[in-house]
């Protein structure tokens, strides 16, 4: 009575749900921001939480090296009109300060990349602990199966 194939055709939706859930749940101020598929390998070994952490640390990831190259251009931009003779004009004051100021920025941009990877190391910490706490209550689940079992027997 089962058509050929439903096992593969339920578990393919299962991980197409699974999918769609890890890239849904982040909230609704994503909707905008583009799909992320999944290694099968991943859903199939990996529960949402731990897909959402994956897709958080990609999305940074993604956002850092905009950011670099957004830097990189302003850089480029600055040698630019240094060698223009623009900058000819300009204090040494004012081009220290200017130095300085690029480097408050830097710090500033490296604190925060370590304030995420501290944030998403947490946040996999915390996906390990309940993935953690399920295998456990299962355990005790089925210990005390067994267990009303054996006096069942009794």
């Amino acid at each position: 009575m089962v058509p050929p194939g439903a096992l593969v055709k339920f578990v393919q939706k299962g991980l197409h749900y699974m999918e769609m859930e890890a890239n849904l749940s982040n909230g609704a101020a994503d909707i905008d921001e583009e799909f992320s598929f999944f290694q099968p390998l991943d859903l199939i070994s990996k529960d949402v939480n731990e897909l959402q952490v994956m897709l958080r640390e990609s999305k940074r990831k993604e956002r850092d090296k905009e950011k670099d190259r957004e830097r990189s251009k302003e850089n480029e931009k600055e040698v630019e009109r240094e060698h223009d003779g623009d900058c000819s004009q300009m204090k040494d004051k004012d081009r220290h300060e200017k130095q300085k100021e690029r480097e408050r920025e830097r710090e500033k941009m490296e604190r925060e990349k370590e304030r995420e990877r501290e944030k998403i190391e947490r946040e996999a910490l915390e996906g390990e602990r309940l993935k953690l706490e399920r295998e456990r209550d299962m355990k005790m689940e089925k210990i005390e199966k067994e267990n009303a079992y054996e006096k069942k027997l009794e």
